[in-house]
């Protein structure tokens, strides 16, 4: 019997505890539930806040109407989009000369809290809020109170991670009305379909929508003045951009390669298409040049699908590859001052310069008053197989040959300037220049060649390329000098070296060169003294630059796959165009720096991080052409 009860006992406790256990559990379920209702994102207390929030955002609102009624109702005269107010200023039309230069933004909204008295200015009449927090950003948009969660700074936008933060979710963004210039890659490689710049803007920089892959829509508003170099190219899926007559300067690769573009009205104040403004718009059939426009530069319409173009009166200048088009069939310059069209071909209307040939044309005959050919003349003719030199023509453009399926070259025998020798090459008449050859395989350049023109391999099947002792170097300096070459050996003479102009992954330089040396196997290329830096072997998977380095040239980096670069600590200069066509995500510069060239990360379009061992602005000039903008840019005071 005792040992019964005592059984029973022991199992009741064991009941209570077990149910002591359940109320706990049961309790802190229920507290995790009141705590969530009290506090959680849509808590009592977190949607009290927003209301608290709201009325106080509504009541600024109201109290900047409020202001502008009483001046109207003090003055006829008062304007409400004249009303500005900020920390330490207020200004409205309508002022006193005693009230001028006095007040603050308490004078027009007397409760606001200092939180929000740090935050909030009045502009062009409207209120502002200045934040980057997405509550008050819904609640503000949804009261009509404008918003900036941008970083502004003297009216720049700059590039920073808080740019599309006004995007809706149709993917379009309009530009704030306090915004004057868009600053560089603020919004390169973002995901923008539309983008609205009002007229407020005066101007769009470097960069600032490049490589905007979903871009499709671009409404510029009157009073834009100037957009910069490369600001909407690479941008692929671009159909449609509406250029005010208030721009008069559009840069250079502006819209490069936007191939879903296919009609485009200039502004008529415009006096210059830039280099590669539309090159490689596949689709762009339709184009009105203004009638104000005086240049053409290079490449600027190459690649483009035009048939026609007629030229204004006072266009005069037209760069190398500028009507590269190969659908071109008639430009009419009846109207023109500067140019005549003759059988395909454009020439100055004197008839003394050969501009350019239609890329259609299956032969040629050169008028005999003819003394320049300039330079790409020729370049997309490649229906054209046999050019004749008449006897008048004394100079002649880099890549005017560069016509692959030309066969031959004859030059007028009444000539004084040009020859050709038993192989149909085309030599200056005393030997030192090549402009075109028509070898292949192995090919030796003949003694007493000093130099060669960009295209003078363009007949292709070269396998090696063995230069003469005579040979000087890069005079040109231009791309592409010789072709993708797995070898060249540089000789003892060769005075300067521009990488561009050598796509070759391996080089050597001669050991009796007193001006350049190879080092490090051929991986790098030097200043005989080894301070400048001229030349990067591409494929190197870590580049370890030389200590003794001080400059690194232009292009010098050029195509270079290395994930990361760190610059030797003695590095102070860097050039234009040092990291063209690189693949490099990563590169650090050492305290020593002093000088960075305006454009030395131009063409380096994944370079998202620079790191540099100064003090922010030590060194003028950010972001140096660096697609991403000034967010690529860390500066680590030392």
């Amino acid at each position: 019997m005792y040992k019964r009860k005592n059984r029973r006992k022991k199992l009741n406790r064991g009941i209570t505890l077990i149910s002591l256990v359940v109320t706990i559990v049961v309790l802190l379920i229920l507290a995790g539930v009141s705590v969530s209702m009290l506090t959680g994102e849509n808590s009592t207390i977190s949607q009290a806040k927003k209301a608290k929030l709201a009325t106080e955002l509504s009541s600024y609102k109201e109290q900047v109407e409020l202001f502008k009624i009483e001046q109207m109702s003090k003055n006829n005269d008062f304007l409400a989009e004249s009303l500005t107010a900020g920390k330490s200023n207020l200004f409205y039309n309508t002022q006193t000369e005693e009230d001028k230069g006095k007040g603050t933004i308490r004078d027009v909204i007397k409760d606001i809290s200092d939180t929000y008295f740090e935050k909030m200015e009045i502009i062009k009449g409207e209120l502002l809020i200045n934040t980057k927090d997405d509550e008050e950003i819904k609640l503000a948009q949804s009261l009509g109170i404008q918003v900036n969660p941008y970083d502004i700074v003297d009216g720049v936008l700059l590039s920073s991670g808080n740019n599309l933060a006004l995007m809706d979710e149709s993917g379009t963004l309009t530009i704030p009305g306090n915004v004057e210039e868009i600053g560089e890659g603020a919004f390169a490689k973002e995901g923008l379909k539309t983008i609205i710049i009002p007229g407020t803007v005066k101007k769009i920089a470097k960069n600032a929508f490049a490589y905007n892959t979903t871009l499709e829509k671009v409404i510029i508003q009157d009073g834009v003045e100037e957009i910069g170099e490369g600001a909407f190219k690479e941008c692929s899926n671009l159909q449609e951009i509406t250029l005010p007559d208030s721009i008069t300067v559009i840069g250079s690769t502006c819209f490069y390669n936007n191939k879903l573009l296919d009609n485009i009205k200039l502004p008529s104040n415009l006096k210059i298409l830039a280099n590669n403004l539309f090159s490689e718009c596949s689709n762009l059939k339709n184009i009105e040049l203004p009638q104000n426009l005086t240049t053409l530069n290079y490449a600027c319409l190459r690649g483009t699908a035009i048939t026609t173009l007629k030229f204004p009166p006072n266009l005069n200048a037209i760069g190398d590859q500028a009507l590269a088009i190969d659908t071109l069939q008639n430009i009419d310059t009846s109207e023109n001052n500067y140019y005549e069209f003759k059988s395909g071909v454009l020439y100055s209307k004197d008839l003394k310069t050969l501009v350019t040939a239609l890329s259609n044309i299956t032969s040629l005959n050169i008028e005999n008053t003819v003394e320049t050919i300039t330079g790409s003349a020729f370049y997309r003719c490649s229906k054209l197989t046999t050019i004749n030199i008449t006897e008048n023509v004394k100079s002649i453009g880099k890549m005017v040959f560069s016509n692959a399926n030309l066969k031959s070259i004859t030059v007028d025998e009444n000539n004084d300037y040009f020859i050709t020798d038993e192989r149909n090459n085309l030599y200056s008449s005393d030997g030192t220049i090549l402009y075109r050859i028509f070898d292949k395989g192995n090919v030796t350049i003949r003694d007493g060649v000093e130099n060669v023109i960009k295209g003078v391999f363009a007949s292709g099947g070269i396998t090696s390329i063995t230069l003469p002792e005579s040979y000087v170097g890069d005079m040109v300096g231009d791309v592409g000098m010789f072709p993708s070459l797995n070898y060249l050996y540089l000789p003892k003479n060769v005075t300067t070296f521009n990488t561009y102009s050598y796509p070759v992954k391996n080089i050597e330089v001669s050991s009796e060169n007193p001006y350049l040396e190879s080092v490090d196997n051929n991986q790098y290329i030097l200043s005989e003294d080894g301070t400048e830096l001229y030349w990067v072997k591409s494929d190197l998977k870590e580049v370890n630059i030389p200590e003794s380095v001080r400059t690194i040239k232009q292009m010098a980096l050029y195509e270079v796959t290395a994930e990361s670069v760190v610059f030797p600590k003695n590095v102070e200069k860097i050039e234009l165009n040092a990291l063209y066509e690189a693949v490099t995500k990563k590169i650090e510069i050492g305290s020593n720096i002093k000088e960075i060239n305006s454009g030395a990360f131009s063409g380096a379009n994944f370079l998202s991080e620079v790191i540099i061992h100064k003090n922010k602005n030590d060194i003028p000039g950010s972001p140096w052409g660096n697609v991403f903008g000034d967010r690529a840019i860390f500066w680590i005071g030392e």
